[in-house]
C-alpha cells in the first residue's frame, strides 16, 4: 500500500524520507466573534483540509522525472495541478481520500548536470500537498 497516491501515481515510498508530516482534518470555520460577553462564537464548518508535506531523498533525474511524469498525467486540472488523492490519516487512523493539489510554490534541488546542462541528480526535496 503506497503511504500517498496522486491520482493512479503511487509515490515511490522508498524515496520518501520517514519525517512525513501532516496537519490531519483542519478545522474550518466562517464568521465567528466574539461577543459583547467575551464568549468565541465558532461556527465550525464539516468539511475539513488535511495538509501532507514530506521530504525525498536525493534521487537520480530518471527518478525525478517518473515523479512529475506521474504527478502531471494524473492532474485534473494542469492549470490547478489537482488530484483525488489516498492518504493514511493519522487521526481517525485510516485510509482516506481527498482531492488535493501539489503546491504551486513547490522548489527544485537540483545538485548535478552534465556537460549539456542536463540534470543528472537532484537533491533532497520537500512535497507538500493541500486538500481543497
Amino acid at each position: 500500500m503506497a503511504q500517498f497516491r496522486f491520482g493512479n501515481f503511487d509515490f515511490p515510498a522508498r524515496l520518501i524520507k520517514p519525517q512525513t508530516r501532516q496537519k490531519p482534518n483542519q478545522r474550518q470555520s466562517i464568521d465567528d466573534y466574539t461577543d459583547d460577553t467575551g464568549v468565541t462564537r465558532d461556527f465550525a464548518l464539516p468539511h475539513t483540509k488535511t495538509e501532507i508535506s514530506f521530504t525525498t531523498l536525493s534521487m537520480t533525474a530518471a527518478e525525478f522525472r517518473t515523479i512529475m511524469d506521474g504527478l502531471r498525467a494524473n492532474y485534473i486540472n494542469y492549470l490547478k495541478r489537482d488530484a483525488n488523492c489516498r492518504y493514511y490519516d493519522h487521526e481517525n487512523g485510516e485510509f482516506k481520500t481527498g482531492h488535493f493539489y501539489f503546491d504551486k510554490s513547490f522548489e527544485v534541488v537540483e545538485e548535478k548536470e552534465d556537460e549539456n546542462g542536463i540534470p543528472t541528480k537532484y537533491g533532497e526535496m520537500t512535497w507538500t500537498f493541500i486538500e481543497y
